[in-house]
Parts: structure tokens; C-alpha cells; sequence
């Protein structure tokens, strides 16, 4: 994990509307990757434009087809959309093309339960566990899950729409550009031996493009992916990516949005595998609740059989083509 910042803003300044911005340092070369909403009451913001992309790669068409089979696949299954469709371009993320198709399991909200917590640390792997960093004593859970041979994400509170509480020291877009990142390193600092970030809720911050340009560029600044759990429609988090030169990545699958439905998550876990199949990788989301295990243990434990390979949410970066080069942009001077 990258250097953290040395010094932050302190403090809230009330709803004045503000996100500030982060800086991205990538290979040793300083780049601004900047963004940020202000108020009349908030802080003033100057930044120069990212350099445009004049046509999509070959990456940005081969997220598209997946996108596309991905779209084919749920009309198949006559269900209601299951993945909301992505905005057009994404940054470079070619279709995977090994011969066995991979799945990636994310189990959200670890940490709070802790006897779910627990009951999922011994489901058969691999398995990428995703921490609430709120939780109590959430560093002796992750060590748990890391002696149990489980891989580590953080699982960030962000603002949802709605009434929803997302949890202490959420990300919010009613904050002052100091109290956001005070907020984010707060989060960030609750364990360590985390991979990449994942929200928790926040269909109204990844819906906010300022917001998630000054999210990944931190993010991208201390070495982490994220992982867009795809709460809303509305989400732009491949936009802010592509503007910005980052790569990031999207869950493909919820597995147990119907709580305790075990016949739908069987459902889903199929609709898993066979987006696996088409595409060549999967990335399928749930949490540590009795049914969603109870269906989703032997699934796993005879997923290579039926010729699948369980990997970490971690072989993303190599399934998708590794990182891009980023786009340059100038850092701007931010008053608060």
C-alpha cells in the first residue's frame, strides 16, 4: 500500500457541497488527476481539462461485447435487469481468453456479524472477503480471514439515495472537500492488507463524478483498485475512470438480493457461470448470511469439476489486460 498523505484537512465546514481532489502518482511521475463539485458557501477549484480520448481501444470495444453478451445472457434468463448496464466506454479491459472460465466470489459486510463473519472465513476458497472498516475489532476478523487463506478487500460506506444509514464515517456528497478525505482516510486506516476498495451502498456518491474522480485518484495514489458494486444506473465510476486514466472494475452478479431465497441464489450463481462461460470471468457479490453460504459452499466446491477456476478479485488487473497508461492532466490549487 502506497504513502499516506501526510497532512489532511481536518474537520467538517457544514454542508457547504464540496469534494475535493487527490493527486495521482503513478510510476513515479506526478499527474493530477482532479475533480471536484462546489458550492456558492464552499471552496473555489481551478483544474485543467484531462487530455481527451479522440477514439476507443481495442480495450474499451472488448468491454463493450462483454457488456453486450453480459446484456444478452440476463434477457435469456427472463429476469429483470440483474446488472445495470454500464455507461458506453469504459478505459482498456479486454475479454479474458484463458481456457478456464474464472470466478471471482466477494463476500460483503464482513465484520460486523461476527459469527457470520466467521462461518463464511470457513467456506472453501478461494474467496475475496470484504471488510466494513467500522466493525469492531475489525483487524483481528482480518486476520482471521487472512490465516484462513482468504483474500482482503475494504468494503468503503458511501452515501446511498435514500434514507438508508450507510454507516460511520460514510463518504457523503454534503461535505467539505478536507472532511471527505478526512472521512476516506479514516476508513482506510482501520486495517491493513487490503487488496482494493469496494462501496458499501453509495448509489448517490458513484453516481457523483466529482466525487469519484477524487476517490479513485486517491485510491490510485496508494496502490489500490476499486471494485464498483453497482448500486445504481446512474453510476460513474467508468466515466471518472476513463477521465482520469484508471483502471477500475464492476461486480457482474448479486448473488442474494432476495434475502434468504436460496432457490434465487441457486439462480444466480448459474447466471454466474454461465457469463463465466461466454466471457471468460465472472464477478459475482454476497454476503455472509446462512442461506446465501449453505447454497454457495458446494457450488464452490464443485466448481472445478464442472471445469471453472475460483480466483481472488485481485486477478481482475490481469484479467482484463493489466493497467493503461493514465492520462495527464495538471493539478489545480484548491482553496478551502
Amino acid at each position: 500500500m502506497g504513502a499516506r498523505k501526510n497532512a489532511l484537512h481536518s474537520g467538517y465546514a457544514g454542508n457547504a457541497g464540496v469534494v475535493a481532489t487527490a493527486a495521482v502518482a503513478l510510476a513515479g511521475l506526478a499527474i493530477g488527476a482532479i475533480a471536484a463539485f462546489v458550492s456558492e458557501k464552499g471552496a473555489s477549484v481551478e483544474a485543467s481539462a484531462p487530455a481527451p480520448r479522440n477514439a476507443p481501444s481495442p480495450g474499451d470495444l472488448a468491454r463493450l461485447e462483454r457488456d453486450e453478451i453480459i446484456a444478452r445472457i440476463v434477457g435469456e434468463n427472463s429476469r429483470p435487469p440483474e446488472r445495470l448496464a454500464p455507461p458506453p466506454i469504459d478505459i482498456a479491459s479486454p475479454v479474458a481468453t484463458s481456457a478456464a472460465p474464472k470466478v471471482i466470489i466477494i463476500i460483503d459486510d464482513m465484520g460486523v456479524d461476527r459469527r457470520a463473519s466467521e462461518a463464511a472465513l470457513a467456506m472453501p476458497g478461494p474467496i475475496t472477503f470484504s471488510f466494513l472498516p467500522y466493525a469492531r475489532q475489525v483487524g483481528d476478523m482480518v486476520e482471521k480471514a487472512r490465516h484462513a487463506g482468504g483474500e482482503i478487500m475494504l468494503h468503503l460506506p458511501m452515501e446511498p439515495t435514500g434514507a438508508a444509514d450507510p454507516g460511520p464515517h460514510a463518504l457523503v456528497t454534503g461535505m467539505t472537500g478536507g472532511g471527505f478525505l478526512n472521512n476516506l482516510e479514516w476508513n482506510l486506516t482501520r486495517f491493513d492488507g487490503y487488496v482494493g476498495v469496494n462501496n458499501h451502498m453509495g448509489s448517490k456518491l458513484t453516481a457523483d463524478m466529482a466525487a469519484m474522480k477524487t476517490l479513485l485518484g486517491y485510491l490510485e495514489h496508494e496502490g489500490l483498485f476499486f471494485l464498483d458494486s453497482l448500486t445504481t444506473k446512474e453510476t460513474a465510476v467508468r466515466s471518472a475512470a476513463r477521465e482520469i486514466g484508471v483502471e477500475t472494475f464492476a461486480r457482474d452478479v448479486f448473488l442474494d438480493d432476495a434475502v434468504g431465497d436460496k432457490e434465487e441464489i441457486r439462480k444466480q450463481l448459474n447466471l454466474a457461470e454461465h457469463i463465466a462461460r461466454e466471457t471468460g470471468y465472472v464477478v459475482a457479490i454476497g454476503h455472509p448470511r446462512k442461506e446465501t453460504l449453505e447454497v454457495l459452499g458446494p457450488w464452490m466446491t464443485s466448481a472445478p469439476a464442472r471445469g471453472l477456476e475460483l480466483v481472488f478479485a485481485s486477478e481482475l488487473k490481469i484479467l482484463t489486460g493489466g493497467p493503461q497508461p493514465a492520462t495527464l492532466a495538471a493539478a489545480p490549487a484548491l482553496r478551502f
